[in-house]
């Protein structure tokens, strides 16, 4: 049975809005939750038919205050433990209270716009896919965050998968957050909680296994707060690495091209500096193209966006692409 709520604001007849829930997991995200919040309380769709659901990892920030407070913001609300400490297990907690017909993904570092959870709801209504998402859209809260943002939002840097960069309404083979059917995550289990980072992408595999289809939609607008150092950016896509080693190994057929680039590209790059001694030709053939790619892609940029941003942004992209690499590379080869 739709749990559903009548809304009257914007029809002369009232209409059964369909009760969403929204899981947030959090551990110490006291400096960007509030972003959220704002975001949250800003929806066109009406509170009362969001279950928004907090999930906290013991915070010791003040995380779990913020979240408390922000129950009397939504009258279905709730704040629940995640002694695990990890995303998916939060999520699953989240899930097996969800009480809404749809389940929405979100983060401390998610901007959702203003008709995000409407957009939402209209693509997974029409019942064509068993998930939904906007384009992740990378934004900055500093300097140092807005420079990484540019080299994210790149093709040169995360590279060019659909659910970053879709135009039209374009299936996907993962999604950013994502909103989906609830009916269909506690069908596949829920995410996997072995996994410590690229859960979503598991468990977006699984649901494609299972036959079900993942739309990335251009009307559905959401921003994503990129770290604020490169130290930050490179132990993120570290993790990235190697939990995509992970994921290969637990569905073999899952791996990109895309996927393999930074970590090819290294390999060959690590032979070519033992080759050094005899020869610098390998070398240069891998180092010299990588530089210039970036070193022109970031006076591009710096050009339309600021020159002081340039190191930033020429940092951004081998801090990313190394990092990714070297993640693959230690899990790859030593399992840890």
């Amino acid at each position: 049975m739709i749990a559903t709520i009548s809304d009257a604001t914007h029809d002369a007849q009232p209409r059964e809005r369909p009760l969403v829930t929204i899981a947030i997991p959090l551990l110490n995200e006291a400096r960007l939750l509030p972003g959220l919040l704002d975001a949250l309380r800003a929806q066109t769709w009406p509170r009362e038919a969001m279950q928004v659901i907090f999930v906290d990892g013991g915070s010791t920030d003040g995380t779990r205050a913020i979240a408390r407070a922000a129950l009397a913001d939504f009258p279905r609300a709730l704040l629940l433990e995640n002694p695990d400490r990890l995303a998916a297990t939060g999520l699953n907690r989240a899930l097996a209270r969800a009480r809404g017909d749809f389940f929405l993904r979100l983060d401390a570092r998610s901007r959702p716009d203003h008709d995000y959870v409407e957009r939402c709801v209209a693509h997974l209504e029409t019942g064509a896919c068993a998930g939904v998402a906007g384009p992740q859209v990378a934004v900055g809260l500093s300097d140092a965050g807005r420079a990484i943002a540019l080299a994210l939002n790149h093709p040169l840097g995360a590279g060019g998968p659909s659910y970053r960069r879709a135009q039209t309404l374009t299936e996907s083979d993962t999604l950013y957050l994502g909103a989906y059917p609830t009916a269909q995550l506690q069908a596949v289990g829920g995410w996997d909680a072995a996994f410590d980072a690229n859960e979503d992408y598991e468990l977006n595999l699984r649901l494609r296994e299972a036959g079900g289809r993942l739309w990335v939609a251009p009307d559905i607008r959401v921003a994503y707060v990129a770290r604020d150092s490169l130290r930050g950016l490179a132990r993120q896509y570290a993790r990235y690495g190697a939990w995509r080693v992970i994921t290969r190994r637990k569905h073999p057929r899952a791996m990109r091209l895309r996927h393999l680039a930074p970590a090819v590209w290294s390999g060959a790059l690590a032979l070519s500096l033992l080759a050094l001694p005899l020869t610098p030709w390998p070398l240069a053939v891998m180092l010299l193209p990588y530089l210039l790619a970036i070193t022109l892609t970031t006076l591009r940029l710096s050009a339309i966006h600021g020159w002081r941003r340039f190191p930033w942004v020429w940092l951004a992209f081998p801090t990313m692409h190394l990092a990714w690499a070297a993640g693959f590379w230690r899990r790859a080869l030593f399992r840890k």
